[in-house]
């Protein structure tokens, strides 16, 4: 934790790497014992280095998770164990937490940004998710972060002539990297656009650098426009439909509020909530330091917390990026307490933030105990845990099981197997456990990413492994038998944790496709 303000100056460094350090290994633990979710399953599965961009987000997840499965293929194989491929992500939380505590420090002072620090490392978002997980957000928050972090000393330190040359350009290609994590990073240009424009800071737009910095952002991000023109621009399409409907949906509302609370931890939220307001009265002026926060912030927090009551989606993850930008005001508040000897705010921010590593540590242990050993089938049975266990567990044996059946063998010409999932989410833990044994499709009409990496019209005539959790698999079943010569159903697999049988998976061999599906999206069909 920061220490107490009669702490003498030379004990920031090591306070810093204190808090660096401790979040590194936190991560480091977390990201060894929690088994990958399903999004981070789904990564894995259509993961590679070939595609431009990707049907869900921009390339950049999937490209690192690519990349660091080939440099660790000649130590483990087809089969890299999710810590390693974490690795980038949980490196790439690192250097957040440095660019906040540095953004932070330059526009609110050190202690400001020590609390800061502290904020982000006890957040549960920023610790697990965008700290380990292979998701878009950890990437997107570190470039977003850079781009701030650049932005800031543009408008408030008044570089030389030179140095401001090189933070546009660095700005430039920060953005131009978040655009390439996730589709978030719009808002943040947007924002800074506004913030500048409309405040005394819109001199600078008379000099050609910020204008090169926006070419440079359009020439990086590139690879996400050239795919999705190519392909009639079905991401955007899928995404932006995400934002429309139709009813007010007041549970999807009351979700995103209690989601946002869980993951930031309650005092996070209040706090950084109530800090942004005491900044813009304090400074009683828009166009400083906390307005520039301000703005960044109340985008992607007022949109996607408000999107459910205009009938669109809405996921609590949604805002962080957002929230992100008021942990320098929560820092503000708690240092100028301090400062002014109050020391009443401080003391309750540490006491909530202990509160909130000590649940953090209980959780992680309780976790590593479900690992080391596994519910057996009874108590599954007992408390209904199949469901959960099947969105949260890897399905583990399914290789082995499907290879001891001699359902992995290449056909004829050497082509590898095809599996067949009937729903995206199953298809990503078959993906995932099989890795590059089988090609992997999807016959359903929401098929994902799925749909770009292979064709199923290419299999015809073939004899392909269809698989499933008995719901879907018998839904699946009735809607595309007819698709084949005829069905031979197999005995079902138990996956699970460490191979122990948790999960039941179906599974039947189609042989002879004769009508393939074709795929749902534009340019596919």
């Amino acid at each position: 934790m920061p220490p107490r303000p009669s702490s003498a100056a030379d004990r920031l460094p090591r306070t810093v790497l204190g808090l660096l350090l401790a979040g590194l290994l936190a991560r480091l633990a977390l990201a060894a014992i929690v088994e990958p979710g399903l999004d981070e399953a789904y990564a894995i599965a259509v993961a590679n280095l070939r595609q431009l961009s990707w049907f869900d987000h921009p390339p950049m997840t999937f490209w690192w998770v690519a990349a660091m499965r080939a440099l660790a293929t000649p130590v483990f194989g087809p089969d890299a164990p999710a810590f390693v491929l974490r690795l980038p992500f949980v490196l790439a939380s690192t250097v957040t937490a440095w660019a906040l505590f540095d953004l932070t420090r330059r526009v609110a002072g050190d202690r400001a940004g020590l609390w800061a620090l502290l904020a982000l490392t006890t957040a549960p978002f920023f610790l697990v998710s965008a700290g380990t997980w292979l998701v878009p957000d950890g990437p997107l928050i570190l470039f977003l972060a850079l781009a701030a972090r650049a932005l800031a000393i543009l408008l408030f330190e008044d570089p030389d002539p030179a140095r401001a040359r090189r933070l546009w350009l660095a700005l430039g290609l920060f953005l131009g990297l978040a655009g390439l994590s996730k589709y978030h990073a719009a808002l943040f240009a947007v924002a800074a656009l506004v913030f500048v424009a409309a405040t005394p800071h819109r001199r600078r737009l008379m000099s050609p650098w910020p204008w090169i910095a926006v070419l440079l952002a359009g020439g990086v991000v590139a690879p996400v426009l050239i795919w999705n023109a190519e392909n009639d621009w079905v991401s955007f399409l899928f995404q932006a439909g995400r934002g429309a409907g139709g009813r007010v949906n007041w549970v999807g509302f009351g979700r995103q509020i209690a989601g946002q609370i869980a993951y930031l931890a309650p005092w996070t939220l209040v706090g950084a909530a109530l800090a942004s307001v005491a900044a813009l009265r304090a400074d009683r002026r828009v166009d400083g330091p906390a307005g520039f926060l301000v703005a960044l912030a109340v985008g992607p927090i007022a949109l996607f917390t408000l999107a459910p009551l205009f009938g669109g989606d809405g996921l609590p993850h949604w805002p962080m990026p957002g929230w992100f930008f008021l942990l320098p005001l929560l820092g503000r508040l708690i240092a100028e307490a301090e400062i002014a000897g109050e020391p009443a705010l401080p003391r309750l921010a540490r006491r909530f933030a202990g509160l909130a590593a000590g649940l953090l540590a209980i959780a992680a242990i309780a976790v590593a105990l479900i690992r080391l050993a596994p519910p057996s089938p009874d108590l599954v049975a007992r408390f209904r845990l199949d469901r959960p266990l099947a969105e949260a567990t890897s399905w583990t044996g399914l290789a082995e099981g499907l290879a001891a059946r001699g359902l992995l063998r290449p056909d004829a010409t050497g082509r590898p197997p095809v599996v067949v999932a009937f729903r995206w989410m199953e298809a990503a833990r078959i993906g995932e456990a099989l890795g590059p044994r089988a090609t992997v499709a999807v016959f359903d009409a929401d098929p994902r990413g799925f749909a770009f990496l292979a064709d199923p019209r290419t299999f015809l005539g073939r004899d392909l492994v269809l698989i499933g959790r008995p719901e879907a698999f018998a839904r699946g079943l009735a809607e595309n038998a007819g698709r084949f010569a005829r069905i031979e159903k197999q005995d079902p697999i138990h996956v699970g944790l460490g191979g122990a049988p948790l999960v039941e998976i179906d599974v039947a061999l189609g042989r002879d496709l004769r009508d393939p599906p074709v795929p749902p999206y534009p340019n596919r069909r």
